[in-house]
């Protein structure tokens, strides 16, 4: 065997080696480079999951978390028939749910089990089909001496030191992510790390180039599910590609690419769902040469630090004695703005480790320099390309229509290559979709640029299938009725039973309210009661609107949670004997007659808020809901003199949440609360269960969230668990029906106007929220017409879909949008004076 083959890196990440299907496709991708001619050294990640639950027990020291990784772990063996023996890992882990606290070299032992165990049945399973040695990280990866950042982030986020290792063997494999540092002590390369691990893997070897296979095809223009026209970048030079990576692109990690650049060996990117698609390249050669927007990302949890000081002002030495309390704290600055009296800084958490003991003492260690204040939440949105300076005529005016929200900051790269724009968080999507859509969407023919993740996605032959839904197959009797009612909301009722099913399913749940504001309409309403639903409401408009519709309803199925309403609304329904839900001390104080004697609910902030967008995120000190933590002793005092039983504790961090350790987060944390307020008989966990949106995303598991449930009824015998959800039980089950009034092409351009828009449907235009968008009328036809869809509403932000392949459309065609069926006409106007699109139930049409 020949010592000079070349060899090729091959790193496979966590969704990449979670299932036999996909540990097949590695070993064909590693006889495929074998037969080539190349040696091979494999880097994975740990199975998808399995760190997040290890980040969940070194949070909680809770062993449920063991008993879940072991599951995850074992479920993979089963599945690949192997028998593998991990307990020597799962001891350790018991061992650690024992210490009184753990530290920063505790939790990034932890932490590596994950690769660790998943490398056990790696090399087990390789074994049968290959000639394969495995290698010990920690011998190889050493991590830097001359790391001046805070000690957790050293040791967890670590840089290394690289040196030169022969490969005497054809294949070799390795765990990502785990390093050691001088002692022999586990480190780890932070999330995202076995990118990192490739690379300096490669430069180990010398390798002739690094393959990074993941559940995408490669680097885009933007993140495509905040921009479904986000275009692939095929070729990109390190540069613009280390931008992109650092600027919040989720593909590669930022550290992994410098090591490549520096021995000049190239990065490919594809998707291991899609084998025979173009993917991305990273290499010498490949850079712009004119001026050029790459990629617009998007990097949210940013904190800034404003310091404001007359003495700043042309004073020697003053920036080098505040710059030296970040750096005293190892707390590295990610953009610096200055002005005469004004230095602004802002602090990445991607590569700090920020809590907020840290930032009140980085906060009392510069007050004797300057006034300080903390903006958290914030989001930096970064223009990535080539001379960015030359495009600021283009990019100015798309910002000029931001105006009237706040840009905290912007700053021009020094080596012209990025331009960032620090916002809120609430801003930075729909500062996004603008800068793409007029920067790269509407330039097409710019080198280097692929397809669309629209039409990647489309051809993805590893897709899951998916029956069709209740409108495809009701195609020609939903345009018999479109023909004669549209623009229309159509509901179909079997869909909503169908949900209501599926809730009902739960075993973990008592009681389930149906949050009516998602849609207050009579018969959706009749139907939900008919079928064992409560419902939620939060004005008395909707209360009357339940009395009206359902003269039946007992006092006990109505719950009314406001915010914010006046306190002769709090006054009524507590008179009417329905569930009264508060969410702020001062109500308490201000009217503590009303109160007095009464069994209510509090709404608790536990401090995190969830959801596809900061608009429907109803937690977190940037929120309007909820009491916050500090206020609860205090609370709890005014209800012992008032003689106020809080009979439950209820919280809701948002909506379109998918992950289901979502609700394990919040009844932790309204369980920890039972100490305070120990007559508490109900949690409600509230709703914000996600419905997917995109035909090919994976929806939220009902099995694991029932699972959490289960966990804490055995814990809490006593308790009663209720769930507040809307959208879920309602959105599937509504179209909106409307027929084409005109097209239009301007230049690279296409639009598509519809005869209704945002009166009838705001959700696109308020929250950036992605429908599903068919030509009802040419389902089957090819989609060969680029446009966006828009409305007949006088705004430029009457927009339902940006860049959407369809076929090409011509007036009195039905298109129609999906999931509609929640917050579509609960929240439509009669603005230009158009009168929204009409509601329909679908039984009820075909009766006729």
């Amino acid at each position: 065997m020949s010592d000079n083959k070349s060899i090729v890196v091959l790193k496979f990440g966590g969704t990449s080696v979670t299932k036999l299907k996909r540990w097949q496709q590695i070993v064909r991708i590693v006889k495929q480079r074998l037969g080539q001619g190349y040696k091979v050294a494999i880097v994975h990640s740990a199975k998808s999951g399995v760190t997040n639950l290890l980040d969940q027990f070194c949070a909680t020291q809770d062993i449920q978390f063991i008993d879940k990784v072991c599951q995850s772990i074992t479920q993979l063996a089963d599945e690949l028939q192997l028998t593998v023996n991990i307990q020597e890992y799962l001891s350790e882990l018991c061992a650690y749910s024992e210490k009184t606290q753990l530290d920063s070299y505790d939790i990034a032992k932890i932490l590596s089990f994950g690769e660790l165990m998943t490398h056990v049945i790696a090399c087990k399973f390789l074994a049968k089909h290959l000639s394969i040695k495995s290698l010990d990280p920690k011998k190889i990866f050493i991590s830097q001496i001359d790391d001046n950042r805070a000690d957790a982030t050293k040791i967890l986020s670590a840089k290394c030191s690289i040196k030169s290792i022969k490969m005497t063997q054809d294949c070799i494999i390795i765990p990502g992510f785990i390093a050691a540092n001088t002692t022999g002590n586990t480190v780890v390369l932070g999330r995202g790390g076995s990118d990192t691990s490739a690379s300096y893997l490669a430069v180990a070897l010398a390798a002739r180039r690094i393959e990074i296979w993941t559940d995408v095809h490669g680097i885009f223009s933007a993140n495509p599910h905040v921009v479904a026209s986000a275009r692939l970048i095929e070729k990109i030079g390190y540069e613009e590609a280390r931008e992109i990576a650092a600027s919040g692109g989720k593909v590669l990690h930022p550290r992994c690419i410098l090591p490549a650049e520096l021995d000049n060996i190239p990065i490919h990117i594809y998707n291991s769902q899609d084998m025979s698609a173009n993917g991305t390249v990273i290499k010498k050669g490949y850079e712009s040469t004119t001026p050029r927007v790459r990629a617009i990302n998007v990097r949210h949890k940013i904190t800034l630090i404003s310091m404001d000081s007359i003495n700043m002002w042309h004073q020697a030495g003053f920036m080098g004695k505040i710059f030296g309390v970040f750096a005293q704290m190892g707390v590295s600055i990610d953009i610096v703005v200055t002005a005469q009296t004004n230095v602004t800084v802002s602090i990445d958490q991607a590569d700090n480790v920020i809590t907020n003991g840290i930032l009140a003492t980085l906060k009392h260690k510069l007050l004797p320099f300057c006034t300080v204040i903390i903006y958290k939440n914030c989001s930096a949105v970064t223009l990535v390309g080539y001379r960015m300076r030359a495009l600021l005529g283009q990019i100015a005016p798309i910002i000029s229509n931001f105006a009237e929200q706040r840009i905290y900051l912007t700053s021009q790269a020094s080596n012209d290559l990025n331009i960032s724009i620090v916002v809120d968080e609430d801003q930075a999507d729909k500062l996004v979709i603008a800068l793409h859509d007029s920067l790269i969407a509407d330039n097409t023919n710019q080198d280097g640029f692929g397809a669309t993740w629209e039409q990647l996605i489309t051809r993805q032959t590893d897709k899951p299938a998916t029956p069709p839904t209740w409108w495809q197959t009701s195609q020609h009797k939903l345009l018999k009725l479109a023909q004669k009612h549209s623009p229309c909301y159509v509901y179909n009722q079997s869909t909503i039973l169908q949900q209501i099913s599926l809730l009902k399913s739960l075993k973990g749940i008592d009681k389930i309210f149906f949050a009516m504001k998602a849609n207050p309409n009579a018969e959706v309403l009749r139907i939900m009661y008919a079928n064992g639903i409560a419902i939620e409401t939060v004005s008395p408009g909707e209360i009357k609107r339940v009395q009206d519709s359902i003269s039946s309803i007992a006092q006990d199925d109505i719950l009314f949670t406001p915010n914010f309403a006046a306190i002769e609304e709090y006054q009524a329904a507590l008179e009417q004997g329905y569930h009264v839900t508060i969410d702020n001390k001062s109500i308490l104080q201000d009217y503590p007659q009303v109160f007095s004697n009464q069994n209510i609910f509090l709404r608790l902030d536990p401090g995190h808020g969830s959801g596809h967008h900061r608009y429907v995120r109803t937690a977190g000190e940037h929120s309007k809901f909820g009491i916050h933590a500090s206020e609860l002793n205090a609370v709890k005092q005014l209800c012992d003199e008032h003689n106020i039983t809080i009979k439950g504790l209820h919280a809701h961090t948002g909506s379109g949440i998918l992950d289901h350790q979502n609700w394990f987060r919040t009844i932790n944390y309204l369980t920890s609360k039972l100490k305070i307020f120990c007559d508490v008989k109900i949690i409600n966990i509230g709703g914000g269960m996600g419905v997917t949106e995109n035909p090919f995303d994976q929806g939220l598991s009902m099995g694991e969230l029932d699972k959490i449930l289960l966990s804490f009824k055995q814990k809490y015998p006593q308790l009663k668990f209720w769930m507040e959800p809307g959208r879920f039980l309602v959105a599937n089950a509504g179209v909106l029906l409307a027929k084409v009034t005109q097209t239009k092409l301007k230049g690279n351009s296409g639009y598509i106007g519809l005869e209704t828009g945002m009166n009838s449907l705001i959700r696109p235009s308020l929250y950036g929220a992605w429908h599903n968008i068919v030509n009802l009328s040419r389902l089957d036809a090819e989609l060969d017409f680029r446009a966006t869809i828009v409305g007949p509403i006088c705004e430029t932000g009457d927009i339902l879909g940006v860049d959407r392949k369809v076929p090409f459309s011509s007036a009195g065609d039905v298109f129609l949008i999906a999931n509609c069926g929640a917050y579509g006409y609960s929240m439509a106007s009669r603005y230009n004076l158009r009168e929204p699109a009409q509601e329909i139930f679908f039984h009820s049409f075909l009766n006729q």
